[in-house]
């Protein structure tokens, strides 16, 4: 089972991974349908 600071540094680095998917078209407005899509896909581990 990992630890409480493990959790925090995977926590973190998922989103820094999101922020990063985010990044990669800045001209882009996301609207909320699709930033829960981009966030499902994340999770699941499927490609975007």
């Amino acid at each position: 089972m990992p630890s409480e600071a493990e959790i925090t540094m995977i926590q973190k680095a998922a989103m820094y991974d999101l922020i990063e998917i985010l990044e990669t078209n800045p001209e882009k407005s996301y609207t909320p349908e699709e930033l829960k899509k981009i966030i499902r896909a994340y999770i699941s581990g499927k490609e975007k």
